[in-house]
């Protein structure tokens, strides 16, 4: 299970390096002071790279538990919900928090980590 917590979380940090900057070059000022832009941006950042880190990890889960559904989404699942903890805690410990701009986002990354994960499991010999 560590082994597919660690191959998450580096799919994940490096999908969002690169998300965060193709953001960078392609998204304008005004987009990005949107909710709209915001949501676009990076709700589709967020949804795929929740949905590469999930899949990555559940295609690496083997032995006898990747067929019990519970211990297969946790293991599938954790990178992506931790990296999503990160990011709620780090929301939070701004003066005046925007929860609208943050929520949108993050329900889009839940929606790719659970797309993912299934892909994972589809995608398995």
């Amino acid at each position: 299970m560590v082994v597919c917590w660690l191959v998450g979380l580096v799919a994940w940090f490096v999908c969002n390096t690169a998300g965060a900057g193709v953001i960078l070059r392609a998204a304008s000022a005004e987009q990005l002071s949107s909710f709209d832009g915001v949501v676009l941006w990076y709700g589709s950042s967020g949804f795929v790279c929740a949905l590469v880190a999930a899949a990555l990890a559940a295609l690496v889960h083997r032995g006898p538990h990747r067929d019990r559904g519970v211990r297969d989404a946790v293991a599938s699942l954790g990178a992506p919900v931790a990296a999503l903890l990160v990011d709620s805690v780090l929301v939070a410990s701004r003066p005046s928090p925007d929860w609208g701009l943050f929520l949108a986002p993050a329900a889009l990354s839940l929606a790719g980590a659970v797309a993912g994960w299934l892909l994972g499991r589809a995608l398995r010999p």
